[in-house]
């Protein structure tokens, strides 16, 4: 579960290395978000830049919206499988939620394909 203050692993190319949740959008009064949630963040770290053509899409301290694609949580589906992962982790997004890296370097729950994100699961590099 993520809340406000949690930070985050961003798993795309996009730029930024860790960011920080703000805000958890369409909950309601719940304060948590699982798996395909939509949160808002502030860009702590960028990744390093490899030569001088390289132009990042983010500077440091800037919001954008992501989803929540890896949780530590533990979830079971219906079969009764469950499937947790190594760290928090966020793919960034537009505010038209479009993705805005290229690539995910990630392995995804098959749940996101679900949950009207399958344009992120095709991005990954492999689905559990």
């Amino acid at each position: 579960m993520i809340r406000t203050q949690s930070l985050l692993k961003v798993v795309d190319n996009s730029g930024a290395k860790l960011v920080k949740c703000i805000k958890v959008k369409n909950k309601g009064n719940k304060a948590h978000a699982n798996i395909g949630d939509i949160v808002l963040v502030a860009v702590q770290s960028l990744r390093p830049r490899y030569g001088r053509r390289v132009r990042l899409k983010m500077n440091k301290s800037e919001v954008h919206h992501g989803v929540v694609v890896q949780t530590r949580r533990l979830f079971r589906n219906k079969a009764g499988v469950g499937v947790s992962f190594a760290s928090n982790s966020i793919a960034l997004i537009t505010s038209q939620q479009k993705p805005l890296g290229s690539r995910i370097s990630a392995i995804l729950p098959s749940r996101l394909r679900k949950l009207k994100w399958a344009k992120l699961a095709a991005m990954a590099k492999k689905i559990i």
